[in-house]
């Protein structure tokens, strides 16, 4: 019989406790964004969730507690960007095999210009976690999970708007490039974990970029011309799982009245053949503009959830999937 599997992604907004500078103005809002949350992690019952925008650890160990023990294990990234956002996991599964990826490793784009023309980027401006999940003896499943630098441009003495034309140009530019190095820099740790093994992986994260995107197509790899052909690609080839998703549901932010997906689900060869379901969860998510201050008084993410349901075979039913 083959293992039901599930694995979803969700950018939970500024995880801050009440009154927290970034956090819900109040208690009650806390709660509720708090209730919601567990609310539908709980019936969308992943076996996996690969989360981001974790501020405070305190709040992240709340939320695993109100889970009703059915997610034991989890792991948070030491490595937060200068706002105290990080990523992490929930998992039903013992997550083995943790590794934590920040600085750029020398086969990436190095000595890239920093906004403000400021230090050279040369590492991650959040962490990325990897660990790897154990199914059933011979079944493993690596996974990853990252935030990537967003569309947000902040000027220099943290101003939020530029002086000119000719100052907004180049620090969306900046802000282009560092994403850009994120993802040459994470394709290159993707690649080691996928060369010379069959031990599938999937990518979840908050992208920040839609699925065409070149920062986007850098993490896939080669495109693949035949899904019913092998080829040399295959062993490093990772599949993005939007288009399953129903076009009518196929975002995961509403910015300016705009459907955006910029979180996604990736996955190796191993399992492209194996899901049953993808989808996000859209109904519960607001229209948002470029005001933070108002999201302190929102009882639900920005973002609505990824998931990806997969039947996993044993490896005497699929030899692809041995470890």
């Amino acid at each position: 019989m083959p293992i039901a599997f599930c694995a979803m992604t969700w950018n939970l907004e500024n995880l801050y406790p009440a009154n927290s500078a970034d956090g819900p103005k109040s208690p009650d809002l806390y709660e509720r964004k708090m209730r919601n949350l567990a609310q539908t992690i709980l019936s969308i019952a992943p076996d996996v969730l690969a989360v981001q925008e974790v501020g405070d650890p305190n709040s992240f160990a709340d939320l695993q507690r109100r889970l009703n023990d059915k997610y034991p294990y989890t792991m948070l990234s030491t490595k937060p960007d200068p706002r105290g956002i990080r990523v992490g996991f929930i998992s039903r599964y013992p997550l083995v095999q943790a590794r934590e990826f920040d600085s750029f490793p020398p086969e990436a784009l190095l000595g890239v210009p920093s906004s403000g023309g400021g230090k050279e980027v040369n590492n991650m401006g959040r962490g990325v976690l990897k660990a790897t999940v154990v199914l059933a003896p011979g079944v493993l499943i690596n996974v990853v999970t990252c935030h990537l630098k967003s569309k947000l441009v902040t000027y220099p003495g943290n101003r939020r708007s530029p002086k000119d034309e000719d100052e907004r140009a180049k620090e969306t530019g900046y802000t282009l490039i560092k994403r850009t190095a994120e993802c040459v820099a994470l394709r290159v740790y993707l690649n080691r974990l996928l060369t010379g093994n069959n031990e599938p992986l999937i990518l979840m994260g908050d992208f920040n970029d839609g699925v065409e995107a070149v920062t986007t197509q850098i993490l896939l790899g080669p495109p693949d011309r035949s899904l019913s052909a092998r080829d040399k690609f295959d062993d490093i080839r990772l599949y993005n799982l939007a288009e399953y998703i129903s076009p009518e549901r196929r975002y995961s932010r509403l910015y300016l009245k705009e459907k955006e997906l910029i979180d996604h689900i990736c996955v190796s060869n191993e399992l492209i053949f194996h899901r049953r379901q993808v989808d996000a969860f859209v109904e519960p998510i607001e229209n948002i503009d470029a005001s933070t201050e108002a999201r302190r008084e929102a009882v639900y993410p920005d973002h609505a959830p990824l998931f990806a349901r997969f039947e996993i075979p044993l490896p005497s039913e699929n030899t692809l999937l041995k470890g």
